[in-house]
């Protein structure tokens, strides 16, 4: 404080706060193990891809399109002919090649058909990583270097990083959810169910969002949100004609029972029978009952279980889509956790770091048994305001009598 005039005057001094022992000694073995280890995996070829697959079916479709018309971008012989421009003669097109994303992934990427391949790659892989962590930083919580901690570990899984690897449209996805949720948070409802029509570019990530939130209230958003989506399926569909909606029923039709396409589904687990469409089916239907019984509280918690039944429902996935996953823990995080919905995070950060080795069964018991933890999470925070509640009500009659 200084005196001016005999006058005391305030003197604010900006303050550094030393971070705990323990997160600084946790960051840099972070930074270590990333830099010198982990991240090389993915990108050590750089500025050639290493696997650039997703991307480069993109960049077909794209190609197909400007070159040859709309309708055309599921033929699979001008796909495989690109194909072949863009990968060795000993490469196999076949199931796993065919590009059979929406139309508007194809029209995304027909601005980067300007470029080189690897160029082209590079450009959009960035971009949609840049999404990705802009977007992803809104949710997570805390400050300072624990919040960048935060942020680095869970964004740098594997179903993130192998994302980024081969250019899949995820990480666009996943910024469009999260964006939303943050446009949802401060009432700009229009603008939030304008961005989440983003979800339709990978409708098996995170299609029960729109739902989830109509059903706790979000009614301009959701509305939004659907008018846009039907309005740019139309679009699609337009765009296609009757040839190209029978050349997409055929390329999907080839994919369609494939076990690699179904290994990161619960079918994978439990197979193709009633037993499995009765989880899936309770997994979506549990997700949206969750939206209901948080009518009364942010929203955190509706978006992560919307994007758990997604992730549980759906009859298609790969590796990536489990990108998701980590702003989902960044938006449990931020609304409060038990002590076993930690210990079950601190199970999935593992599942998801070793999902290259261990596989997707880890993975969907994660999701399972996180949604299990949120629905009793659910019940019992709705127990305890039904009881205060019931209690107030009770004591403003003994009074009222």
């Amino acid at each position: 404080m200084i005196v001016l005039n005999n006058e005391a005057v305030p003197v604010h001094r900006w303050t550094l706060h030393r971070p705990p022992l323990w997160l600084a000694a946790y960051s840099l073995a972070l930074a270590i193990w990333l830099v010198g280890l982990y991240l090389p995996l993915f990108f050590s070829s750089f500025p050639t891809p290493i696997d650039s697959l997703d991307f480069s079916y993109y960049l077909a479709g794209a190609r197909i399109g400007l070159e040859h018309g709309w309708s055309h971008i599921y033929d699979l012989d001008l796909q495989r002919a690109i194909f072949y421009q863009l990968h060795p003669a000993s490469d196999v097109f076949d199931w796993r090649r065919y590009f059979v994303s929406p139309p508007p992934v194809a029209w995304i990427v027909a601005p980067f058909t300007a470029l080189p391949e690897a160029p082209a790659f590079w450009v959009f892989t960035s971009l949609s990583a840049v999404a990705f962590a802009v977007c992803g930083w809104l949710a997570v919580p805390g400050r300072g270097l624990g919040r960048l901690a935060l942020f680095v570990t869970a964004a740098c899984s594997y179903p993130v990083l192998i994302a980024i690897q081969t250019g899949q449209i995820t990480p666009v996805v996943t910024a469009a959810a999260v964006l939303g949720w943050w446009l949802a948070q401060r009432r700009h409802q229009v603008t939030a169910g304008i961005v989440l029509i983003a979800l339709l570019l990978k409708p098996q990530v995170a299609f029960l969002v729109g739902p989830a939130l109509l059903i706790r209230g979000e009614r301009k958003l959701f509305v939004t949100w659907l008018v846009g989506s039907v309005a740019l399926t139309g679009l699609s569909i337009a765009s296609l004609g009757g040839s190209g909606l029978s050349q997409l029923g055929g390329a999907l039709d080839a994919e369609q029972g494939q076990g690699a396409n179904l290994a990161w589904t619960l079918s994978g687990l439990l197979g193709t029978g009633v037993l499995t469409r009765m989880v899936e089916a309770a997994g979506a239907c549990a997700a949206l009952a969750v939206a209901w019984w948080q009518k009364k509280r942010a929203s955190d918690v509706t978006i992560v279980a919307a994007i758990l039944g997604t992730l549980l429902a759906s009859p298609y996935h790969n590796p990536s889509d489990f990108a998701i996953l980590a702003p989902a823990a960044w938006l449990q995080l931020r609304a409060g956790t038990t002590l076993a919905q930690k210990v079950w995070l601190g199970f999935g950060l593992l599942a998801t770091y070793m999902a290259a080795n261990l596989g997707p069964g880890p993975l969907l018991a994660f999701a399972a048994g996180w949604l299990v933890l949120i629905i009793a999470g659910s019940l019992g925070s709705r127990e305890i305001v039904d009881g205060k509640a019931a209690s107030g009500h009770v004591q403003t009659s003994g009074a009222e009598s």
